[in-house]
């Protein structure tokens, strides 16, 4: 019983512990959930909950027309956000190991910012310390998340340009950075791990 116990835990065939927390770090239903969020006590991977604010989702006037955001602009706009979240968290809490931004509009993860440090010890100092700051005017709200796999918690669909959901999909639409900017970050590790 144990073994089969074990088999089908953080799956769709456990009917206690809520699959899509598990694999996703947030759940649809939230509080109202009829299966159990288990909140890691020590992980490797963050939540920063809605922190990201998307200007093409934000950008409407009162007559409800959309304001022009060109993509060029979009890119830019996006890649300052996710540099300055990324240099803050490698100088003030530890090495990254990877950072990953939600592009879904589903309130569970619209604007979810999800960084895998790598110890666990990082992780726990950056929850502790953010939770007391704020961001754009907002409070920030940080958490230990179930998350370590990424390409289990990414829609596949969304991936190959094929998802019927939209930004409400339940499964995580990445938005991607500039190669420039990942050059630039994750290349710095290369350069300092080959000094030493």
């Amino acid at each position: 019983m144990a073994e089969y116990l074990a088999s089908i835990f953080g799956t769709e065939k456990d009917k206690v512990n809520c699959s899509f927390y598990f694999k996703i770090g947030a759940c649809r239903h939230g509080d109202r959930c009829s299966r159990l969020h288990n909140k890691p006590t020590f992980s490797q991977t963050i939540l920063i909950q809605n922190i990201y604010r998307n200007p093409q989702n934000s950008a409407q006037t009162a007559d409800a027309s959309r304001c022009a955001v060109s993509d060029v602009e979009m890119q830019e706009h996006y890649d300052e956000f996710f540099e300055e979240v990324f240099t803050e968290m490698e100088e003030k809490y530890g090495e990254v190991e990877e950072m990953n931004v939600c592009d879904n509009l589903g309130d569970h993860l619209v604007g979810n910012v999800y960084v895998k440090f790598r110890r666990e010890e990082d992780a726990e100092k950056a929850v502790m310390d953010l939770n007391n700051r704020w961001f754009n005017a907002q409070p920030i709200h940080a958490e230990l998340s179930p998350v370590t796999d990424f390409r289990e918690a990414c829609c596949r669909q969304y991936e190959m340009g094929e998802c019927t959901r939209g930004g409400f999909c339940n499964f995580m639409h990445l938005k991607p950075i500039s190669r420039e900017l990942r050059r630039e970050l994750y290349g710095r590790r290369r350069k300092r791990c080959t000094s030493l």
